[in-house]
């Protein structure tokens, strides 16, 4: 069943009704050829999934009529995790973005870091490129069928994030910050994951460094703020891998990866 996106304000679920627009209509008309009376799956981007039949296809709009909704829960994370991800070169970026979408990550903030390459001329190349990434991160929702989109926020510089931390917005929220080091020779990931140390937690974030990984510099001071370092195994990870299994292992052992 192909999965789309629609704006909570086209969704009428008094009157069953949903209207999809956008660049989704041109694909059902030109690309998959759906007929009248085929099935779809929609999300509202807030959570809220349904089921519905073509009924109507128009060259700006197809309209849809809900059969059933909540069929089931795709966004499976008890807390939401963000990764912050170190601004990868080429597609590598792009890579992060939709593979971490696929498996349900929440938010993701790229930050430049020291050893950053990528470098933004300007405020609108940064935008230009929040914008493709936020498209992937869309485009991978819909193939993995989420409820979702997770956010892809505007690139910003590893010392300004820590600056903001000191001055959160909601002073109750408890955020667990794990950053992956490959000089960690502490506590083992596992004892820092235990499910009852993570339920102390409202929300995660994993921090990735970029090629070249984050400096020691930026390490002591991601520390001096609260953010706990993790050793991802005696072998050296690269950026689009290590935030890919980090991931994985919060996710695993928040329960999140069980069918539900």
């Amino acid at each position: 069943m192909h999965h789309f996106f629609a704006s909570p304000e086209n969704i009428h679920e008094s009157e069953k009704h949903i209207d999809l627009l956008g660049p989704d209509v041109h694909h059902i008309r030109k690309v998959l050829r759906l007929s009248l009376g085929e099935m779809v799956s929609i999300s509202d981007g807030q959570g809220h999934r349904y089921e519905a039949r073509v009924e109507e296809i128009e060259p700006q709009r197809v309209g849809l009529t809900i059969v059933s909704s909540q069929v089931k829960r795709h966004e499976s994370a008890t807390r939401p995790v963000t990764l912050v991800q170190g601004i990868a070169k080429g597609s590598r970026m792009d890579w992060v973005v939709q593979k971490t979408t696929e498996m349900g990550i929440a938010a993701i903030q790229p930050v430049s870091t020291k050893f950053t390459v990528v470098k933004f001329e300007s405020h609108g190349d940064a935008e230009k490129k929040q914008k493709r990434w936020q498209k992937i991160a869309e485009e991978a929702s819909k193939q993995s069928k989420r409820n979702t989109i997770p956010r892809v926020e505007a690139p910003v510089f590893f010392k300004d994030l820590l600056e903001k931390m000191k001055h959160p917005e909601d002073q109750k929220e408890r955020t667990l910050r794990l950053l992956a080091y490959e000089r960690e020779e502490g506590q083992h990931l596992s004892e820092q994951l235990e499910q009852e140390k993570l339920a102390a937690f409202d929300r995660i974030e994993i921090w990735i460094g970029p090629e070249g990984g984050f400096s020691t510099d930026e390490v002591a001071a991601a520390k001096a703020v609260g953010i706990q370092t993790v050793g991802l195994g005696p072998r050296i990870l690269r950026t689009e891998t290590a935030g890919l299994v980090l991931l994985t292992v919060v996710l695993y052992e928040m329960g999140a990866l069980e069918e539900t």
